[in-house]
Formats: C-alpha cells, sequence, structure tokens
C-alpha cells in the first residue's frame, strides 16, 4: 500500500474517530442530565408528598380529638337544650355560647381554621364560632343539604369525614370541611365540624425553590380536576382546570411514576407523580418542569456536536475529494506524457 493511501486511511479512521467521539460522550451526557433532573423532581416530590400528607393527617388529628373532648360534649348538650328551647335569640342560649365562644375563637385562631360548627343529630346547625347564613338552619330537611356541609354533616355521622373544596363566596375563598360525630357516652349529641382554608394547602403548594422558571408542583382530584393553582395562570385554577394526562390518569389509578409526557398546557415536560396516602380522597401529586428548560444545558451542547460534527465531516470530504482530483489529475498528465512519446 502507498504512503498516499496509508495517509488517506489514517485520515477518514481519525475524522470517523472525531465525529463519533462527541457523539458517544453527547449520548452519555444527555442520560446523565435525564437522571439528575428525574432524580430531583422524585426528590420534590417525596418531600412536598409527605408535608401533605401531614397537614391533613393533622387536620383529620384535631377533629377526631376536638369531637371526644368532654368540653365540646357538654357544650353540645347545653347549647343542644338552650337552642331547641328558645331559638339563637334566647336569653340563656345566648349566654351559653358566650361562655363557650373564647375557646372556640381559640381554636379558630390557634388552629387556623375558618370556622368551627355544632350540629345535633336532629341536623340543626345550632352553633358556629363566626355566624354563617346557614347557622339555625336544618342540614337534613332545609336548603343546605346538598351543599358542602349538609354532605360532610352526614358522612360525620358514621365517623371522620371529609368534604373537598368547594367556594365560599361570603368568605371570598375555597375551603373544605372536616366532621366526627360527639358521643355522651353511647348517645349520639350530633356531628362537630371543622372549616379549613385554602390558603393553607396554597402555601404549601407554591414553594417552588429549586424548580426553575417552568417547575410546578400541584394536585388533580379524582375528577380530573386541578386542588391546587397553576403557576402559569393569573386566575385560580383551583377546581377550575381539567387536569387529564397519562401522569395523572396513573397516579389516580395508584402508581407513581415519572416520564416525558405532555402536560395541561400540551408541553412536553419530565413529570414525577404519585398518588397521595390519605384515607378520605383520591387525589394525584404532580411535580413537573418544561423539557426545553430541563435539557437546556445538554441541548446546546448538542447543537455544538452537531456543528462540530458538520464540520469534521466536511472537511474529510473535501479532503478525500482533493486527493481524488489531484490524483486524476496526475495520471491524466501521466497518460499524455505515455502519448507524446
Amino acid at each position: 500500500m502507498s504512503t498516499k493511501k496509508i495517509l488517506l486511511t489514517i485520515g477518514v479512521a481519525f475524522s470517523i474517530f472525531l465525529i463519533t467521539l462527541p457523539l458517544v460522550s453527547y449520548k452519555f451526557l444527555k442520560t446523565a442530565v435525564k437522571s439528575a433532573a428525574f432524580n430531583h423532581l422524585v426528590t420534590v416530590r417525596g418531600l412536598l408528598k409527605h408535608q401533605i400528607e401531614n397537614y391533613f393527617q393533622e387536620r383529620f388529628g384535631d377533629i377526631n380529638v376536638l369531637s371526644r373532648n368532654p368540653v365540646i360534649g357538654q357544650a353540645f348538650s347545653r347549647l343542644s337544650k338552650a337552642f331547641h328551647s328558645s331559638g339563637l335569640q334566647g336569653d340563656q342560649y345566648i349566654k351559653i355560647s358566650e361562655l363557650y365562644q373564647p375557646l372556640m375563637e381559640y381554636y379558630l385562631t390557634d388552629y387556623g381554621y375558618v370556622n368551627l360548627y355544632f350540629i345535633d343529630s336532629d341536623g340543626d346547625v345550632m352553633y358556629s364560632a363566626i355566624r354563617e347564613e346557614f347557622t339555625g338552619t336544618n342540614l337534613l330537611t332545609g336548603t343546605y343539604k346538598q351543599f358542602s356541609i349538609g354532605q360532610v354533616y352526614a358522612n360525620g355521622l358514621d365517623g371522620i369525614a371529609f368534604e373537598d373544596y368547594t367556594w365560599q363566596e361570603e368568605l371570598g375563598e375555597f375551603t373544605s370541611y372536616f366532621s366526627a360525630p360527639v358521643y355522651d357516652g353511647q348517645m349520639l349529641l350530633g356531628v362537630l365540624v371543622i372549616e379549613i382554608p385554602f390558603s393553607h394547602l396554597d402555601a404549601i403548594m407554591t414553594k417552588r425553590e429549586g424548580l426553575g422558571e417552568t417547575g410546578e408542583m400541584y394536585l388533580v382530584g379524582d375528577d380530573s380536576y386541578m386542588r391546587s393553582n397553576s403557576r402559569f395562570s393569573e386566575e385560580p385554577t383551583i377546581l377550575q382546570k381539567e387536569v387529564d394526562t397519562i401522569a395523572t390518569r396513573e397516579a389516580l389509578d395508584g402508581i407513581a411514576g415519572q416520564k416525558i409526557i405532555k402536560d395541561y398546557r400540551r408541553v412536553p415536560v419530565l413529570s414525577a407523580y404519585t398518588p397521595l396516602d390519605l384515607k378520605f380522597v383520591n387525589w394525584a401529586l404532580l411535580v413537573e418542569i418544561d423539557e426545553e428548560e430541563a435539557f437546556n444545558a445538554v441541548n446546546t451542547v448538542e447543537r455544538r456536536v452537531t456543528i462540530l460534527g458538520s464540520l469534521i465531516a466536511g472537511i474529510t470530504f473535501l479532503f478525500i475529494y482533493l486527493v481524488n482530483r489531484r490524483k486524476k489529475i496526475v495520471m491524466v498528465a501521466e497518460s499524455l506524457e505515455e502519448t507524446e512519446t
């Protein structure tokens, strides 16, 4: 083999090596970046899941402890008798309610409740720490039977119950309810209901440190509607925005996972999702970041590798072309000399 052919072979082999090396390196880099991004989302998901579950379990514990408190049982008995005797405006009722009012206000302030209700076994809303439009009405026969307060009361007769978030026009925010039966020995006195604000949950869901410009965390109920607000919307999205994606469907079916999907905006995202382990509600938790942002660094490398590979390939083919052209010229010149001779 001639020296020229050897040099040509070495040159082509070296060029192929230069082209292949960045491509292989890029492939491993992209895999590493993808793995690191998902690991971060999974870590955030785990911490957030723990926070949300703790929050609701604490409220579950609150209503369980309060409903068993002897003071609450005593208040139920005394308020019920006074309410059925003279109604909300009776002197005896006012005297008894004023006796317990400071304690109930303490619960509102210390626990951050919106309101607290005593509803007797006949369905009468005989007391509320803050007077509502349904205070004094009956939840078994009245207008509010089908409202959230009526539903949580009915379910609370059998044990601790939860009623999902609904919009409260008077308060100007979303609230939810927990309820539990109150007993005097074996006798059912009624149902204790606490009303909690969405702002508690919203404060947890809006801590987005470490999630960049497009990272977000949100909750979806089993009706496929958000139970939190989207960072991409100026208007509230809780119970307004429907989210039906591969991730939400799997999470609501009890599957925790991670994959690249199109989110509710139809934008490709890295999604880490999981069901919440709550006894009383089926919600999905999702932590996501736009694929473009997550892979921004590796995409920059990809562009540079593509440019570099194209340059190396172009130079290689140009070199081969020029060598072959020179070879042809030499052959033609030699042929002409032979002919003249």
